[in-house]
């Protein structure tokens, strides 16, 4: 443990600002072309009910991937995300998905988002560069990007090349021109931005720290993970695993290791991320 500072975060109250819960159905294709030990196996309501309960997981903030086969069209992953969110209106929050199709992406997403927002009570807007084959700072996506800010909620961007080798379209430094174009817009950058973190460290306000802690410990050991924490401060780290992809007792280990005083703990825990949705303490 660096730092000689004890920190529980098996304990400590959190909120996952980066989780994943598929239909069931969509679930089942999974285990059914990838085996019953596959990762998104995991992702069902019950199972991870009690995980939230096991870790002390107050509330979960559901993001959709923007990826159809995953889940559904649009309009039917934002309702289904609003069903889980009204049935436990005290444990999880969600993300508004969009889809790029033809002028979709133009003239529906805005309405789209409108309707998940006003309607359906979700809280934010994920965006996916890699599932939607669009730039992060391609120029299309200013229409809805424009609507985030009129209904002046936040925007979670995916910032971690999916295949290595190919066009980065969701690189940190793309995601950092739509910072500079929409200040009043609170985005998010998940993965920390991935192995471009340094990108991420100069443009981002807010990182979450989902998916990528195990990477970075893998390829730059501990001492070094805690270095690049550290360079982004408390104050800008929001907690999220990318559940299933992540496990809590991986992440709590990790993160057990790490040399934050008890006052950040609870920033990067579940404050900062309630400064960005203005959640009351």
């Amino acid at each position: 443990m660096l730092g000689g500072i004890k920190v529980n975060w098996n304990t400590i109250p959190k909120i996952d600002a980066h989780v994943h819960i598929l239909p069931e159905e969509n679930r089942r294709s999974f285990i059914k072309y990838q085996g019953q030990d596959c990762v998104w196996a995991k992702a069902e309501l019950s199972q991870y009910i009690k995980h939230m309960d096991e870790y002390n997981i107050e509330k979960a903030i559901l993001q959709p991937t923007n990826d159809a086969y995953m889940y559904f069209s649009a309009r039917k992953t934002n309702e289904y995300l609003a069903e889980i969110v009204k049935k436990y209106p005290n444990r999880f929050l969600a993300f508004a998905d969009i889809s790029f199709n033809g002028s979709y992406i133009l003239d529906e997403a805005p309405k789209e988002l409108e309707y998940a927002i006003k309607q359906l009570g979700l809280s934010g807007l994920k965006i996916h560069p890699s599932n939607l084959n669009i730039d992060a700072d391609d120029l299309r996506l200013i229409p809805v990007l424009r609507k985030a800010a009129e209904l002046k909620v936040p925007v979670m961007y995916h910032a971690n090349p999916c295949l290595t080798g190919f066009h980065d379209n969701c690189a940190p430094d793309k995601i950092n021109k739509m910072i500079k174009i929409f200040p009043d817009i609170q985005f998010i950058t998940a993965h920390m931005g991935g192995m471009k973190y340094l990108d991420a460290l100069s443009g981002c306000k807010w990182v979450d720290i989902s998916f990528i802690l195990p990477e970075f410990i893998g390829l730059y050991g501990l001492e070094q993970t805690n270095r690049i924490l550290r360079m982004f401060g408390a104050d800008r780290l929001i907690f999220g695993t990318d559940y299933p992809e992540r496990e809590y007792k991986v992440y709590c280990s990790i993160l057990d290791k790490m040399d934050f005083t008890e006052e950040e703990k609870r920033k990067i825990a579940y404050g900062n991320i309630k400064l960005v949705l203005q959640i009351a303490k």
